[in-house]
């Protein structure tokens, strides 16, 4: 259940979106000028988890400025995306028209999506630091079961949890007890991300909540909303570097690894409804 405050909680994260969006047209990790140039953001992990879009629907969730919404529309997929930061959304809209992409961009944080948003879809899709801003994983999941057609397929390709369970120092990864715990945990945030780990670029100063959770909690909310586990793969590979030990992937530029691989970095999951 959505509460009072998770919804304050969501606002003010809302806002810190909304703020980030324009550190971000300047970022590496976005790199918008070889975007338009042509270059897709899609990485493999992606491509392999959802597999051919042609002509198919495709709903993707918390899209933020719509890089990968309009790889999926380059791809031929029919695709609507939505996320809760009107600024987020104006940038996916600029893109897509720069490099001729059709997608439709809607304005709706995941749980109000019913309400503002009709119709049923082949594919409901998200990716990359998404869960961690949603308090409700069961109610999440019952969205995403509303939006399907029946034998349509949920995929979802995220940062892998247990990265949360870690902090860096001197080289040296040390355990938190962050994991399993239920939040919101509340930060204090002056800066946004970039590719590489000294890259983060400062912006104006908000609060931000974060709800933890765990590869077992996602599986099962998703369960629970009738929706039947087809994949779930985990792997060593991040897209960008999250620990300064990490170094680029020989494999795919963009991607990170730690020396070793000693934990997983990415996990996805593919879940159907029955038709």
């Amino acid at each position: 259940m959505i509460t009072s405050s998770d919804q304050e909680h969501m606002r003010s994260n809302q806002r810190g979106w909304n703020t980030r969006v324009a550190a971000h047209l300047n970022s590496t990790y976005y790199n918008l000028d070889e975007f338009r140039a042509g270059k897709s953001s899609l990485r493999r992990l992606e491509k392999e988890t959802v597999g051919d879009v042609q002509g198919r629907s495709l709903l993707h969730l918390q899209c933020h400025v719509g890089l990968n919404a309009i790889g999926w529309a380059k791809l031929g997929a029919r695709v609507t995306a939505v996320d809760f930061a009107e600024q987020a959304l104006a940038t996916g809209r600029s893109l897509a028209d720069d490099v001729g992409a059709d997608v439709r961009f809607v304005y709706s944080n995941v749980f109000d999506l019913p309400k503002n948003l009709d119709g049923e879809f082949d594919i409901v899709y998200t990716d990359y630091g998404v869960l961690g801003w949603l308090p409700d994983l069961g109610e999440w999941a019952r969205v995403i079961a509303h939006f399907l057609k029946p034998g349509g397929v949920f995929h979802l390709v995220e940062i892998h949890p247990v990265t949360a369970a870690f902090t860096e120092a001197d080289g040296d990864l040390e355990l938190t007890p962050l994991l399993f715990t239920d939040g919101p945990y509340e930060y204090e945030v002056t800066s946004t991300y970039g590719d590489e780990y000294g890259e983060n670029r400062q912006i104006p100063s908000y609060t931000e909540y974060f709800w933890p959770y765990t590869t077992s909690r996602v599986i099962t909310a998703l369960m629970d909303a009738g929706l039947r586990l087809e994949v779930f793969r985990e792997t060593p590979v991040d897209c960008r570097q999250r620990f300064r030990t990490m170094v680029p992937d020989p494999d795919e530029e963009g991607c990170w690894r730690l020396p070793g691989d000693p934990i997983p970095l990415t996990f996805a999951v593919s879940a159907r409804k029955p038709a």
